[in-house]
Parts: structure tokens; sequence; C-alpha cells
């Protein structure tokens, strides 16, 4: 069996996708299988470099399902439905707008099994903020031994780590690195690239609760993350070898907001499969 499922979804972004397929293409792991859901108005996988790209991941070993999936019912729907294509112990949930570096995948996945932990992150800096640095929102908390379960509630001081995910902060702290080390730090959550263990995600419900949002929505790999670290801890890397190529979302409406976002469902979702004395959790072992 492959080591890592990556599952990409896209829609409307064939430059984006083409930046993002070069990174794939690209990685040291190179037996993967990338399962692709393109929601695009016209179909991209017959586009010429789309088809030389999936030729070239192939080439090095890699295996490709390509789903054209219309209309659109929501990223969580998107999330959903690839992680219903998984097979691989390890699933790299990747943004069609983020380029990784060749090393990344490999270092993702020794850390995931290494720690043993729900997930890690590679959060990606966008480099058109390279000259805005921002030492008040650059704080950072290392994992000195090895990754616990930890409670990151809404609004709380952990809450306020996400504040490294803006801008080009993360790539501005890693400058303080050694060259050649990366070290794994405490997270809030961590979007567009991240690899989670594939049977702790199916544990606290996957990405099932997205018949309950509406079209419009975000969030949802947050619910699901905060989810994961109550029962198994998480981490990002640094240096995340991961860059944005900082495009508009495509999960707004028309007014360039969303009508819902994931974690109005986290208090029943924790009783339900972060609460190890509720019966669904006791039900999984």
């Amino acid at each position: 069996m492959v080591p890592v499922d990556i599952l990409l979804p896209t829609v409307n972004r064939l430059h984006s996708l083409i930046y993002t397929l070069s990174g794939i293409a690209n990685q040291t792991l190179t037996y993967i299988r990338l399962v692709v859901s393109d929601q695009s108005q016209a179909p991209v996988a017959d586009v010429p470099v789309i088809r030389t790209l999936r030729r070239l991941i192939e080439a090095h070993g890699g295996a490709i399902e390509w789903y054209h999936r219309v209309p659109s019912q929501g990223i969580a729907e998107q999330r959903a439905f690839l992680l219903g294509k998984a097979r691989a112990d390890a699933v790299l949930f990747l943004d069609d707008d983020v380029m990784m570096e060749p090393w990344v995948l490999e270092r993702m996945l020794q850390t995931l099994r290494e720690e043993r932990c729900g997930f890690v992150g590679a959060f990606p800096s966008g480099l058109s903020f390279r000259d805005d640095v921002r030492p008040s929102q650059q704080r950072i908390d290392y994992w000195d031994g090895p990754v616990k379960p930890e409670v990151v509630e809404p609004d709380s001081l952990e809450w306020e780590r996400a504040e490294l995910h803006r801008a080009a902060n993360l790539w501005h702290v890693a400058q303080s690195l050694p060259k050649g080390v990366t070290r794994r730090y405490k997270v809030a959550w961590v979007a567009s690239c991240v690899l989670y263990d594939r049977r702790k995600l199916r544990e606290v419900g996957g990405f099932d609760f997205w018949s309950r949002l509406p079209r419009y929505h975000s969030g949802e790999d947050v619910l699901v993350q905060n989810l994961l670290m109550r029962r198994y801890g998480a981490c990002g890397i640094i240096p995340s070898g991961t860059w944005h190529a900082e495009l508009p979302s495509t999960v707004l409406n028309d007014q360039g907001t969303v009508d819902g976002h994931a974690l109005t469902l986290l208090d029943e979702m924790v009783e339900q499969f972060a609460d190890p004395d509720s019966s669904l959790w006791k039900a999984f072992y």
C-alpha cells in the first residue's frame, strides 16, 4: 500500500493547480496516490499542461484518480468525498494554491509516524509579505518533548497561536533557526497543507457533518482538528517549506462572505467524539 494519499480539491483555479501539481511531481516521496476532485465549471483534467504533470507524477511512481463533480455542495462535502476515496494510513489534504518544496511530504510523514498524533501541518507563507515583519504576531510555542493531547478552546490564549499563520510570519520566524533544523510547534489549527492519520480522522467523524452546513461555509478543518487535538495532539513543522499563491478564496458567497462556520457544531461534536466517556467514543475501542 502507498504510504500517503494526497487529497486535492480544486475549483476554477487552473493556473494555481498547475503550481500545486508541480510541487507534487517534485516530491522526494514519489510512491503516492493522488486523488483530485475537480469542481471547476470547465473540467481541467485534459488541459495539456495538466496531462503532462499527471504523466510525470505517474512516471515517478505515483497513481492518480481524477473526478469531475458539479455542482459544488461546499468545501466540507468536497473533503468528505475525498476522504471516502482514501485508503492510505496517512492522508494529505492539500489546497489547490499551495506549492510544496521537494522534502515536505517526506518530512511530514516522518513526523506523523514518530509522534503518532492526529495531524501534522505545514502552513504556507505568502511571500508578498516578506518585508512585512510583525513581531506581535510571531509568538511560537515549540514542542520540547513528545506531542501530547491538548484542549484549545476558541477565544483562549492558545487560540491566538493562529496569529503565527498570517502573512509571512512563519517564514520570518523560521529565519532564526539553524540551517537544516526542523522543529515542531503547537497550533490552534492549520490550513492548506495538513497530513492526517486517516484512522484517527475517521474516528472523530471525518467531514460527515457537511450536510449540516450551508453551501457557503468555512471552518470545517478547524473543527476536525480541534477534535483530533483533544484526543491525540497535533503539531506544525517549521520551516514549513510551503508557499501560498495568494489567490482569492473560492469558498465565499457572492457577497464575499460565508453563511456559516463549522465551529457552531463544536460542543456537540466534542460530546460525541472527543469525550472519552461517551458511548460513541467507547465503540471505537
